[in-house]
């Protein structure tokens, strides 16, 4: 599980869903949760936490895209399996895995060393308490 170190920076509830946003340094993140304890509340420290297999891959992004969690990172490493690669990446907010197809890195020509912007959608991404498990 990824882990990024951020701070609650507003919250809007309307009924059971709740819309956070959350800076990690410049990086700003939105996550959408349908439960959120009392004491997640703006200023408080967090990890947004997400699966290395919801990140999406671009390379040479122009245009506008509807998922507002993007990083732009640079592909440190890459563990080329027979049907998925592992990617260690490497942003502002530290280093990070995604988790993609061959077809995808070879239709992209993805090498290590190349920069990448990684998309998260804002219903893919969990909050958790600094510190815990």
């Amino acid at each position: 599980m990824n882990r990024i170190r951020a701070t609650v920076s507003s919250i809007e509830s309307s009924g059971h869903l709740h819309r956070v946003a959350l800076c990690a340094g410049d990086e700003l993140f939105t996550v959408i949760t349908l439960e959120l304890a009392e004491d997640y509340a703006v200023g408080a420290p967090v990890e947004i936490r997400f699966k290395p297999a919801h990140v999406a891959l671009g390379k040479n992004i122009a245009g506008e895209v509807s998922i507002a969690n993007r990083l732009e990172a640079t592909v440190l490493e890459m563990q080329i399996g027979k049907i998925l690669v592992d990617m260690l990446l490497e942003s502002k907010v530290g280093t990070f895995y995604a988790l993609t197809t061959v077809e995808a890195v070879e239709r992209m020509g993805l090498v290590a060393g190349d920069p990448v912007t990684a998309f998260m959608k804002a219903s893919d991404l969990y909050l958790a308490k600094t510190g815990a498990p």
